[in-house]
């Protein structure tokens, strides 16, 4: 999977007529927007995407897919205890009558092309118009119930009113959003959006439903960094020194890893909340260069 991603990076860049190179520091992800530290009584809510790119979600696919949400969430609990975190994860998801899902096309038909055209930062925005629309779907359809003295956000246009409605409803503080696209059988990328600023929430596209990769996104909307190399992680010398260093973290590539194999490194922890100090020797993870073409 790295070796197809650096190879998606690589053409767009010579296709490219211009770009330049930011520095990208991974604490701006911490405390941010609607995923706040990974601590406490958190929701997880899941949306399945159809499009016409994508293998459509069969009522097996979305049992199976459940199935790992479940291990995803209970194998970060289980890290929480490990690590004297009090950690509730409450998991829910929008599916239609009869297993129906939202229909949304992606802008460019796989989430790479969609990220990376005509540009990173235009690619990312696109997104997250097309997360809003999807948003606005699912707020036309959820059951809102009249509470006493409390007023309610009734059909939630976008993906921040539908966030505050989840809020009110489960009585959390911190809610991910996961777009759930069925990418089963081609290559493609998981990714988080919005997650480094403040300008709209965060929200995670998911193309597999394999445990630790459900699990890795979920973490990345708390602040967690990419180790191995990704579109937000591309510096060869710190994805060579994050590899030294933390060659099990679930943010390495876990592609058709068993969470088994893996766990939540110092860096890690860190990132979403769970240590307070990081060791200096891990401080030149912290940051990376990223490509604004």
């Amino acid at each position: 999977m790295n070796f197809l991603i650096k190879l998606s990076l690589i053409l767009v860049l010579l296709v490219s007529t211009s770009f330049k190179i930011d520095r990208i520091d991974f604490r701006d992800g911490m405390y941010n927007n609607v995923c706040k530290d990974l601590k406490n009584n958190v929701l997880v809510y899941f949306i399945f995407v159809d499009s016409k790119a994508t293998s459509p979600w069969t009522e097996f696919d979305i049992q199976s897919t459940l199935d790992s949400m479940e291990l995803a969430i209970r194998w970060i609990e289980e890290q929480a205890k490990s690590n004297d975190i009090q950690l509730n994860i409450i998991s829910d998801y929008f599916i239609g009558l009869e297993y129906a899902t939202v229909r949304k096309n992606l802008p460019y038909e796989t989430v790479m092309n969609s990220a990376t055209t005509p540009s990173f930062n235009k690619g990312l925005d696109a997104l997250s118009k097309w997360a809003d629309n999807i948003a606005r779907t699912v707020g036309s359809e959820v059951n809102i119930v009249d509470k006493d003295g409390i007023p309610e956000i009734r059909n939630p246009r976008n993906k921040e009113r539908l966030a505050a409605h989840l809020r009110d409803e489960k009585q959390v503080e911190s809610i991910a959003l996961l777009y759930m696209v069925n990418n089963y059988y081609r290559n493609d990328i998981s990714l988080p959006v919005n997650h480094l600023d403040t300008e709209d929430i965060e929200f995670a596209i998911v193309s597999y439903k394999y445990p630790a990769v459900i699990a890795q996104n979920i973490l990345s909307l708390f602040g967690a960094a990419d180790l191995s190399g990704t579109l937000y992680r591309r510096n060869e010398k710190k994805i060579r020194l994050a590899a030294e260093y933390f060659p099990e973290d679930i943010m390495q590539d876990v592609y058709a890893k068993s969470l088994s194999d893996l766990t939540i490194g110092e860096l890690t922890q860190y990132l979403i909340g769970w240590k307070t100090h990081l060791d200096p020797k891990y401080h030149t993870l912290l940051t990376d260069n990223i490509i604004n073409y």
